[in-house]
Formats: C-alpha cells, structure tokens, sequence
C-alpha cells in the first residue's frame, strides 16, 4: 500500500468518489490516513471483484458509499448498499464480493478495546 493521503496536520478535503475511481476488472486501494491508532483506507471495485476471507487482529467498519457488495462475516452474510455501515469486531474472519462496481471506505481502529 502507498503512503496515506492525508497525516492530519492540515485540513484536507477529499471527495471520496473521484479519489478512488473503479477501475475494469481490479480491486483498488487508496490510504487516506494512517496512525498508530487507526487507518482509514478507500476501496474501489469493479463488479465479480473479489477479497477472500481474511481477519484483522483490530476492530474494523466498512461503510459502503455506492454500488452493492455481499460481505460475510464468518456465518453471517449480507448484501450491503449505498451509505450501508457494518462494525466488525477484532479477529472477525470475513469476505467480501462486489455485485456492482462499488466504492467503501474501511477503518482500523488498532487501539479500540471493544466492549470498553
């Protein structure tokens, strides 16, 4: 992964839709922000775009800013739409698939203590 967009020493605006176009066939990632206490990192991807299952020792959301994904987390699966906003807890085994072209944004929360 690049280097984040923004270090938070100066106001910044970004127009999350233009930042992180859809790219044919391809999954892409583009960090926003990154610090010891968390990083928030914009995807795009195109439709039939797969991430196979994977974990995060951290707690975790996804929210979704346009298209449809269907994102399972271990049993439970769902689809996910525009401005839809799922909360994962950390080692949380999960997959995702676009079923449109979509874009999301995900945020490690490394320093969150669930349930605190």
């Amino acid at each position: 992964m690049t280097h984040a967009r923004s270090d938070a020493t100066k106001a910044e605006w970004i127009g999350l839709l233009s930042a992180c176009p859809v790219v044919p066939g391809a999954t892409v990632s583009k960090p926003l922000f990154s610090a010891p206490e968390g990083k928030v990192v914009l995807f795009a991807m195109d439709a039939g775009q797969e991430i196979s299952e994977h974990k995060a020792p951290f707690a975790a959301s996804v929210h979704v800013l346009d298209g449809r994904l269907r994102f399972a987390v271990g049993a439970d699966e769902r689809e996910m739409g525009p401005h839809d906003w799922l909360v994962m807890p950390p080692d949380a085994p999960h997959r995702l698939r676009a079923l449109d072209p979509s874009r999301f944004v995900l945020t490690l929360f490394k320093g969150a203590q669930p349930g605190r």
